[in-house]
């Protein structure tokens, strides 16, 4: 079975090639790579922003962590004392 697979290999690769040198053909794989390239950089730009801002979050937490301060309590847990 396999074997008729590989009969239509030459077939399908030849008709690939004619049919991706037609002129309306190649205009459409064009604006699809536009597209591609329209929508994926943006999302590239988000990323080179956000990544080293990310990333100084991450160190400016850990530094408050060792240098052992104390964060300030939140509203809700000092009303709790209270009623405790």
């Amino acid at each position: 079975m396999v074997r008729y697979y590989y009969a239509w290999a030459p077939l399908v690769v030849a008709g690939t090639v004619v049919l991706l040198s037609l002129p309306w053909l190649g205009l459409i794989a064009l604006m699809i790579f536009a597209l591609v390239a329209l929508i994926a950089l943006p999302a590239l730009a988000v990323a080179v922003v956000a990544v080293p801002y990310l990333i100084g979050r991450a160190i400016s937490r850990r530094w408050r962590e060792r240098s052992g301060a104390r964060q300030p309590s939140a509203a809700l847990s000092l009303a709790a004392r209270r009623n405790a």
